[in-house]
């Protein structure tokens, strides 16, 4: 195994990764549409997020101090339906120290504030600057609900990133350490593109060489570089690479990938 690393550019495993374009494209695909859904919750949250303070119900209602507000605004999210139900934010002010004190309260009930209007006194519990409405529950939309919906699309990606890993990382490993010898073409098959992604078109080559004991490994290897059909043919030399600690690995050196990283290995 070369001490010193052969440099690979980033085009290089570019090329590497668009020879599995089945798991290229799913993996790519799966991982899309969770980031965007995954945008899109943080985007709807951050507008809608914030149209209540957070409020520990269960500490206020023990602890709070009871007092009297006035209702200042209600708003129907009218483009909002839960069980048949629109959220209603009730904003509302009271006196503390002889100031007034501003405050949202969001809930989901129907019939039990459809008498509330502008102006009508509330009974509230007040605790260190928060507030509640007595006997109604404060209600926060699951938010936690929508950041586990792209689960299951990251769940399908991760087969077909993983073995996009292992597989580039096995065949770069060669790249940048394994050895150079030469092998003898035993077959050449041309690989056709996937319709409409247009990605995995290439050469099958099947090839032998022969190991440092002697024994005779059949190997096979992708290339995109089409010239080979015609520069090579069967029983004809060609360059691989061949793994230091594992003679059985190998893959044909490309020449395109070779001049573009200065690899400096003479054609066969």
């Amino acid at each position: 195994m070369n001490s010193t690393p052969r440099k690979v550019k980033f085009s290089t495993i570019m090329s590497l990764l668009k020879k599995k374009p089945i798991a290229l494209f799913l993996g790519l695909l799966f991982s899309f549409f969770a980031l965007l859904m995954l945008v899109i919750f943080t985007l709807i949250f951050s507008f809608t997020g914030n149209d209540s303070p957070k409020i520990d119900y269960e500490l206020i209602d023990s602890q709070g101090i009871e007092t009297s507000a006035e209702i200042t605004d209600i708003e129907v999210e009218s483009n909002v339906t839960i069980n048949d139900v629109h959220p209603t934010i009730i904003s509302y002010q009271y006196l503390k120290n002889n100031e007034a004190v501003r405050s949202k309260y969001k809930v989901l009930e129907g019939e039990r504030i459809e008498a509330l209007q502008v102006g009508d006194n509330l009974a509230i519990k007040e605790l260190n600057g928060q507030s509640i409405i007595q006997n109604l529950q404060p209600y926060r939309f699951p938010v936690a609900l929508l950041f586990l919906i792209p689960i299951p699309f990251l769940l399908f990606a991760m087969p077909f990133l993983m073995y996009l890993f292992f597989s580039t990382r096995k065949e770069l490993k060669l790249y940048k350490h394994g050895q150079v010898a030469t092998a003898r073409i035993v077959s050449m098959m041309p690989k056709y593109a996937i319709p409409i992604i247009n990605l995995g078109q290439g050469v099958i080559v099947h090839y032998e060489y022969e190991t440092r004991s002697g024994n005779k490994v059949i190997g096979e290897s992708l290339t995109t570089d089409f010239s080979i059909i015609s520069d090579k043919r069967t029983g004809d030399g060609v360059s691989i690479f061949v793994a230091a600690n594992n003679e059985a690995q190998s893959c044909l050196i490309p020449k395109l990938e070779s001049l573009r990283n200065n690899w400096n290995i003479a054609p066969v």
